[in-house]
This record gives C-alpha cells, sequence and structure tokens, in this order.
C-alpha cells in the first residue's frame, strides 16, 4: 500500500531478467502509481500522463498494457480480490473435506482486511455509479465472490437440493461482508473484534441449520 509518492515503487529488475518478469515490474509500477493518484486526487482528475510521471514509465507503453483507465481499476480489483479468489487455504479445506478449515475460511471473508486504502475503494465505488464499465467490473467481481463462496458451502451441504439455500446464504456473507467493509471506511478505523464475532456466529449458526435440515 501506497501511503506517500516517496515509498512508490523501488522495485529494479535484475540484469537478465525475462520479458515477463519485466513486464510484471512495469505493471506493479502502474498499478501502484494509479492507486495513489486515484486515492488521492480522484478517478476523473487523474489522467495517464500522471500516471506515467509517478510510475516511471512511458505513456505509450502504459497504453500498451492498459486501452484505458478502466482497465487500470479492472487490474487494481482483480489483485486486491486474488485472497479471496485463489486461496490456497479454501481449495485444500475442499478438496480434503476439512469442515472446519471451510468455515474458517468464511470466517476470514466476513471480517475482510484492514489494510486496503479506503480512500481508493470509496473513489472506485462512487466511480461504478456513474461509468457503465466501472459497474461490469463491480458486476463481474460480485458473480465471482457468490461462485467461490457457494463452492464453500457446497462442499458443507452438498445435497442438489439445497442449491437455492446455498446461494441466498452466499448472498447473505456477501452482504455482510461489504456491510462490514463500509463500516469500516465509515468510521476509519478495525471493527471490534466482538461484533466480527457475532457476525461471524451467526453465519456459522445459518450454516449448521444448512446441514442439518
Amino acid at each position: 500500500m501506497i501511503h506517500d509518492k516517496d515509498d512508490l515503487i523501488e522495485v529494479t529488475v535484475a540484469a537478465g531478467g525475462s520479458a515477463g518478469s519485466r513486464m510484471d515490474v512495469r505493471r506493479g509500477k502502474i498499478i501502484a502509481a494509479a492507486r495513489h493518484l486515484f486515492a488521492e486526487n480522484g478517478f476523473h482528475n487523474t489522467g495517464i500522463a500522471q500516471i506515467s510521471k509517478l510510475s516511471g514509465v512511458l505513456v505509450g507503453q502504459i497504453y500498451r498494457d492498459f486501452a484505458n483507465k478502466e482497465e487500470i481499476v479492472a487490474e487494481i480489483v482483480e489483485r486486491d480480490l486474488q485472497p479471496y479468489l485463489s486461496d490456497e487455504r479454501l481449495d485444500r479445506a475442499v478438496e480434503a473435506g476439512d469442515a472446519q478449515g471451510v468455515r474458517a475460511w468464511i470466517a476470514y471473508f466476513i471480517a475482510g482486511d484492514d489494510t486496503h486504502d479506503s480512500r481508493l475503494v470509496a473513489e472506485i465505488i462512487a466511480e461504478s455509479t456513474r461509468n457503465d464499465r466501472i459497474a461490469a467490473i463491480f458486476r463481474s467481481v460480485q458473480v465471482r465472490l457468490q461462485r467461490t463462496i457457494v463452492a464453500a458451502l457446497e462442499m458443507l451441504a452438498p445435497q442438489p437440493e439445497k442449491a437455492r439455500r446455498r446461494a441466498i446464504l452466499a448472498d447473505v456473507i456477501l452482504t455482510m461482508s461489504g456491510g462490514i467493509f463500509q463500516r469500516r471506511m465509515a468510521q476509519s478505523g478495525p471493527i471490534a473484534p466482538d461484533l466480527i464475532a457475532a457476525l461471524t456466529g451467526a453465519i456459522y449458526r445459518e450454516i449448521d441449520l444448512l446441514r442439518q435440515s
């Protein structure tokens, strides 16, 4: 996370590094600069030229990596979601039939992450209300997250006749996680552990009912 532009991207590429690693470093510089500028100035007040200046990546190269600012936002969202969408702990728990592991991942998802820059997220959310392409990114994110949660719940309660209940509970978990995130942004700080525990406990009870009935 960038808190000051002087912290920005002190990444170097070793001599002889692969083209892929150089591309990853370059894209990382672009994303880091965009994060900082979007949070500081807003989406509309940030231009590709500014991202180029802060990142040290030429404007033409930025456009070769990203067709527009919306694609940069999509990459930011993708990177922030990776801990949830590609979590090896959840994959291992599902494959092993580890119910406690799946429940622990659901608790982790509900609690969310305190490290995200709330200014950036607030700016992207606001932009989604007036930009169809950003709104589409968010819809896609919601669908992918819901599928991930449903797959976890299916391991706990695999009966076909429970598909609708699994989908509803997945939506409840998504809504709860979103609410916690909004609360965290509003109060500019971490959520009380007791509140997280109470909300997680409510979801655990719903999971138990799903598995029993």
